[in-house]
C-alpha cells in the first residue's frame, strides 16, 4: 500500500489520549459488533462477547490517504490503532497477544510487542463510509466487517518485516485475547524444545506467515483456512523438498487449483529454515 500521510497523520508524532475501557456486550446485536473471546476480564476464559462498531468508532482515531489499498485511486481512511484497541480491551491477566480471526478462516498474529513496535491498524471508514455501507465503489467483494492493516508509511521498519502482507486480513469477524506461550506451547515443547539454528528461525516464519492458514502440532494455534493439517504439511516437506519449496513459492505453477498465496521473496535459506522446523513433526517422537 502506498500510503500519502495527510495532516491528521502527523499527530501519529504525538501521545495518544488515554483509550476509554471497552463495553463487553453479552449478545451481538448488529452484524458489525466484533466478536471478542479468550482472556477477558469479567467473563469466563473463551467466552464470547461483543463490542460494538460505535464503541470501536470512539476510540482516538486518525485519518489516512492511501492509494491502491483497496481499489484502484486515492481513497481517505479513518482507523484506530490496535494499541489503542489492546488498552481499552478488559483483559485477565496473562494476556499479551491478539489474534484475529477471519471469516474464512484465515488468521492475523499480533503480539503487544508487534503492536507497540509495527502500529497496526483496524479500518473503520473508507472514505467516510463505515462497514454497513461498503464495498466501496470498485471493490467486488466485501472486505468487512473489519480491516486490520500495517503500513510502512506509518513505521518504515515494517517494509523489512518478512510477510508483512500476513498481518492485513480483511473480513475480521472475531479477535482473541490471548496468552502467547499457551497458544504456541505445542512448537515450544517435546520435540520442539531447545531448538537451534535453521529450525529455531523456521518456527519463527511458521509463526508469522504460515500459521494465519495452519494449525500447528497438537494444539498449537493457526488459522482454519487451508484445512491441511500440520503432519500432512509435514510429510509433504520431508517426502519431497524440492516440490515443497517450489510449491512454497508458486503453488499454481504446480497445483492449478491450489488456493494457497504464493511467497516469491523466500530465499532458499529461508526456505532451508522453514523445512528445518516443519520436518521435526515427520520424525517419530523419541
Amino acid at each position: 500500500m502506498k500510503l500519502l500521510l495527510a495532516a491528521a497523520a502527523l499527530s501519529l508524532l504525538a501521545t495518544p489520549p488515554a483509550a476509554r475501557a471497552l463495553e463487553l456486550r453479552e449478545r451481538q446485536s448488529s452484524p458489525y459488533d466484533l466478536a471478542v473471546t479468550g482472556l477477558l476480564a469479567g467473563a469466563s476464559p473463551w467466552e464470547t462477547r461483543y463490542v460494538s462498531w460505535a464503541d470501536i468508532r470512539a476510540l482516538p482515531t486518525t485519518k489516512l490517504r492511501v492509494d491502491g489499498e483497496f481499489v484502484k485511486g486515492p481513497q481517505e481512511l479513518t482507523v484506530a490503532f490496535l494499541s489503542d484497541l489492546w488498552a481499552a480491551l478488559p483483559k485477565a491477566p496473562g494476556a499479551d497477544a491478539l489474534f484475529a480471526t477471519c471469516g474464512d478462516g484465515y488468521a492475523g498474529i499480533y503480539t503487544s510487542d508487534f503492536i507497540s513496535r509495527y502500529r497496526p491498524f483496524i479500518v473503520l471508514e473508507i472514505n467516510g463510509k463505515g462497514p454497513a455501507d461498503w464495498p466501496p465503489p470498485g471493490l467486488k467483494f466485501n472486505p468487512g466487517p473489519y480491516v486490520i492493516s500495517v503500513s510502512q508509511d506509518v513505521v518504515p521498519e515494517a517494509a523489512r518485516f518478512l510477510d508483512i502482507e500476513h498481518k492485513k486480513p480483511w473480513g475480521v469477524q472475531k479477535l482473541e485475547v490471548a496468552n502467547f506461550a499457551a497458544s504456541f506451547k505445542g512448537i515450544y515443547t517435546g520435540r520442539w524444545a531447545g531448538l537451534e539454528g535453521p529450525a529455531a528461525a523456521g518456527r519463527e516464519i511458521w509463526i508469522n506467515s504460515c500459521a494465519s492458514c495452519h494449525p500447528g502440532p497438537g494444539s498449537t494455534f493457526g488459522g482454519t483456512k487451508s484445512g491441511r493439517p500440520f503432519p500432512v504439511i509435514a510429510a509433504y516437506a520431508a517426502y519431497d523438498s524440492p516440490f515443497f519449496m517450489q510449491y512454497v513459492r508458486d503453488p499454481k505453477s504446480l497445483v492449478a487449483s491450489a488456493k494457497m498465496e504464493a511467497h516469491p521473496r523466500y530465499t532458499d535459506l529461508q526456505m532451508g529454515e522453514l523445512m528445518a522446523f516443519i520436518t521435526l513433526g515427520a520424525c517419530p517422537a523419541p
